[in-house]
């Protein structure tokens, strides 16, 4: 059966930019305002699971910010908990369905790993999105002793401000699935926050 991969991923995208405001209705919580790094914390209104909210600025066009984060390939250059990640199959210019391995974030617990369809969009008052989601694909089934997780949603929203600064945001609602303590599970909004921080370091010192 074919699958519509565009109005798949295409509902993920119109939630996370109706999420991604923060406002009464979204009930986002504070979770952390630090060295320039905001990050915000919520349950999805649709399945209970833990949602992550981070933004920061960064003296880049959106452009060169879409060059590292918009490139799945490149994701083990700054994200050192990514074991590896690759594009399983290019759909279109600007849809792909990638392959993501996550390290195992305590001892003795098993690797995490995605396969997402990805699409990045390019909207004309100059907004960059790249928005990510879960799916099952044939070709690229289950790997014995490493957890399929679920990503529910993943994006960035890539904003261009005054004064040549670009305003960046991530959000993320992410399953790890299997036997995850407590204590590991309510890390995800550090480990989205890192995340961040790592990639906007990255292009600071190598994009010009």
């Amino acid at each position: 059966m074919q699958v519509n991969y565009e109005a798949f991923i295409d509902e993920a995208k119109n939630k996370m930019m109706k999420w991604q405001e923060i406002n009464e209705q979204n009930m986002w919580e504070l979770y952390s305002n630090k060295d320039g790094y905001i990050v915000y914390t919520k349950k999805n209104p649709e399945n209970g699971i833990n949602m992550n909210r981070t933004q920061t600025e960064i003296a880049r066009t959106p452009d060169q910010i879409l060059d590292l984060i918009g490139d799945v390939n490149k994701r083990p250059m700054y994200d050192e908990k990514v074991e590896t990640a690759h594009v399983v199959e290019q759909i279109d210019a600007n849809t792909r369905i990638v392959y993501v391995r996550i390290k195992a974030p305590i001892p003795f617990m098993s690797s995490r790993d995605l396969i997402m369809v990805q699409k990045v969009y390019k909207q004309n008052d100059g907004i960059i999105i790249v928005c990510s989601k879960s799916i099952i694909h044939q070709k690229t089934p289950p790997i014995p002793k490493i957890e399929r997780a679920e990503m529910h949603l993943s994006g960035w929203i890539i904003i261009p401000q005054p004064n040549q600064m670009t305003k960046l945001i991530a959000i993320q609602c992410f399953d790890p699935k299997g036997d995850v303590p407590q204590s590991v599970t309510n890390q995800y909004a550090k480990l989205q926050s890192d995340m961040m921080k790592a990639a906007v370091k990255f292009i600071a010192l190598n994009y010009k």
